[in-house]
């Protein structure tokens, strides 16, 4: 940050035990942190933390439902109400914002609630991963793109149980069950690849 007067971190799983631990103390020091006594005075107050977690998941997700139940496109969703359910348990759940101690600094800026992926969200990740591995592919597979793309999403846990309308693990295990789809339904190489 001496050279580059803005730096962005980013840290993922924040709401999980391990990570909270020494994070928020190092980031707290790396906040109130600035010296005009270095050659290079480095001011840490220009920093951009973004913490991603799965905290406020349950609300948000029981938001999404309500909202769909309703009738009400996702493209009409309006942010107000999950930032606001994101932002309460943020503050609440356990692991949200460490109880509290960066929100007790007013040190959160924003609060960005990602909506849970539905069906279509996680088709489109299916199809992305396929292509990408067709273009490295040395096989032919038993099945057409789309039977492939169908036989991945049954693999993926769709909830609620009565609706199946929200990914459980979004994309996450996109790639395993690929893996494990193509495994089963590899015939031969393409001709003109070679094996190694």
């Amino acid at each position: 940050t001496s050279t580059c007067e803005h730096a962005t971190f980013i840290f993922d799983e924040v709401d999980k035990p391990y990570v909270q631990s020494l994070l928020l103390e190092i980031i707290l020091h790396y906040t109130h942190f600035y010296t005009e006594r270095y050659p290079i005075p480095i001011d840490f107050r220009k920093t951009i933390f973004i913490f991603l977690s799965n905290t406020g998941a349950t609300e948000i997700n029981r938001l999404a439902l309500k909202y769909n139940s309703a009738s009400i496109n996702r493209e009409a969703f309006t942010i107000t109400g999950f930032r606001d359910a994101f932002a309460n348990a943020a503050r609440s759940e356990p692991g949200g914002l460490w109880h509290g101690l960066l929100s007790n600094r007013n040190l959160e800026t924003f609060f960005v609630p990602f909506l849970p992926l539905e069906r279509s969200h996680v088709r489109t990740c299916v199809q992305r991963q396929l292509a990408t591995v067709r273009k490295n592919e040395e096989y032919q597979y038993k099945l057409s793109d789309n039977d492939i793309v169908a036989k991945v999403l049954d693999l993926i846990e769709f909830s609620p149980p009565d609706a199946l309308l929200y990914s459980v693990s979004g994309c996450k295990k996109v790639s395993q069950k690929l893996d494990f789809i193509l495994e089963g339904i590899r015939m031969t190489p393409v001709k003109g690849k070679t094996e190694f």
